[in-house]
């Protein structure tokens, strides 16, 4: 298998580690996706919601993905990433009610979970979303998010989240390009244990390997992982990790989420 890194502009030669990072140079960059505020071509009522404040997730990433990647199979070749509410979110959640005279509850009403939706929780409680696309809910996007039913001068959001009504991101072409000078293309990630095959990017002093430095800072799909803190358990070769890109917050530090094992973390910097 292969790994690749991701490149995020709008042409393949002015490329970015992340929107507003440091310029990055891929060799033979493919448009495979985008970022920012405009989602994939999913039934809007199917469009992510925040378990507890019923507020539309913020989109973060749409991807097609390697085919090594495609873990569902072939008939679902992208994904797409969502970042939703917060830890301050509490538990008193908005239910779909027709009748009500709150606008987010009744628009509640004609929401339903999309098929291949899958729901993570960081530690802190706050709310992610990967839904797995077809061809056709890919190539028909962008799209913009549900509308928003709020009243005009409704209070933002305070969950200390992120929503898509109140933290709009321009859209931005995301690049793959095979990375080829990682030695760890194929393993699985695993904390640095002498005689294992997963080569350690740290020398002994803590500084960075000759081949590791140059790799650091960029979002990729498998190879050597970068967290900021401690490596998630359980993670297989087919996995991304993620910068903050088009709005995140993880705090100043980065993401894992694993495409195989559905295993999912972050920590901040």
């Amino acid at each position: 298998m292969k790994a690749y890194d991701l490149g995020f502009g709008d042409s393949a030669d002015k490329l970015a580690e992340t929107p507003e990072g440091d310029p990055l140079v891929l060799d033979a960059p493919v448009r495979s996706g985008w970022i920012g505020s405009e989602g994939p071509a999913i039934d809007p009522a199917t469009w992510p919601r925040g378990p507890v404040t019923g507020l539309p997730m913020m989109h973060a990433l749409t991807l097609r993905l390697p085919a090594d990647f495609q873990r569902r199979g072939p008939g679902f070749p992208a994904i797409a990433l969502f970042q939703g509410e917060g830890q301050f979110a509490g538990t008193d959640a908005v239910e779909a009610d027709a009748s009500s005279q709150d606008p987010l509850a009744r628009d509640l009403v004609a929401t339903r979970a999309h098929p291949t939706l899958q729901i993570m929780h960081d530690e802190i409680g706050g709310a992610f979303a990967l839904i797995w696309l077809t061809d056709k809910e890919f190539a028909d996007g962008p799209v913009a998010p549900p509308a928003d039913v709020r009243t005009p001068g409704s209070p933002t959001a305070s969950d200390e989240g992120r929503n898509a009504w109140d933290d709009v991101h321009p859209t931005l072409g995301v690049w793959l390009a095979e990375r080829t000078a990682d030695p760890n293309v194929g393993i699985a990630p695993v904390e640095y244990e002498p005689n294992t095959n997963y080569q350690d990017p740290l020398t002994e002093d803590s500084g960075w390997t000759t081949w590791a430095e140059p790799l650091f800072g960029r979002s990729h799909l498998g190879g050597t992982a970068f967290p900021v803190q401690a490596l998630p358990e359980g993670l297989t070769p087919y996995y991304l990790e993620i910068e903050e890109i088009s709005g995140m917050n993880f705090g100043g530090g980065n993401a894992q989420l694993d495409l195989d094992s559905g295993v999912f973390d972050w920590s901040c910097g």
